[in-house]
């Protein structure tokens, strides 16, 4: 998880204050599609989407028990990239692979326990990052991968939208509640059909 995976401010979480690449996430999980289509040789381009998903770590949950603050951190990566093939052994085959693209990431209240990040009148909007991706792998028979992939996604401001009951009407403001520069390694199993 890298720095993305550090933090323990728990005053700066409650707060909205964000510090750059900070942000005691924990180990998620990750789904996602990828269609790659052969150029030449051992060469493939792919495109790909993903969904990465982290919650906080336990150690803030506990303190945040009371259900006045969880958050929890999507990535959406939308990728193009080039998948190498170096060897092609019997039913195994050894690749690498790269690939550029745009990340959607999202600071979200936790649907679990029906709480938001700070207030039932605060949402977060999804912002926009350059990411890149390298990986190596390994693929058997053809129709299973295992795979390891290290993900770079750029700075992110986390926009933060509340909403407040002015008596003349709601007031909506817009403020950056801080800076999110996560990197982070991802195993993959894959299947291929």
């Amino acid at each position: 998880m890298g720095t993305f995976g550090q933090g323990g401010r728990f005053t700066d979480v409650t707060l909205n204050t964000l510090n750059s690449e900070l942000g005691d996430a924990a180990i998620g999980m990750n789904v996602g599609l990828k269609y790659q289509f052969r150029l030449l040789g051992g060469l493939s381009a792919f495109v790909s989407a993903d969904f990465l998903y982290n919650s906080l770590k336990d150690d803030i949950k506990k303190v945040t028990d009371t259900g006045l603050v969880i958050s929890e951190y999507l990535n959406i990566p939308a990728m193009l990239g080039a998948n190498y093939t170096v060897i092609n052994l019997f039913f195994m085959s050894l690749w690498l692979e790269a690939g550029v693209g745009v990340n959607f990431c999202n600071v979200t209240g936790n649907p679990l326990l029906g709480a938001t990040y700070s207030s039932d009148n605060t949402s977060y909007a999804f912002s926009k990052s350059f990411v890149w991706q390298a990986g190596i792998g390994v693929s058997v028979a053809k129709k299973l991968s295992l795979g390891m992939h290290y993900y770079g996604f750029g700075a992110s401001d986390v926009r933060i939208a509340s909403v407040v009951d002015s008596g003349m009407g709601d007031l909506v403001s817009d403020l950056k509640g801080g800076t999110l520069d996560p990197s982070m390694v991802v195993v993959r199993l894959g299947y291929h059909f």
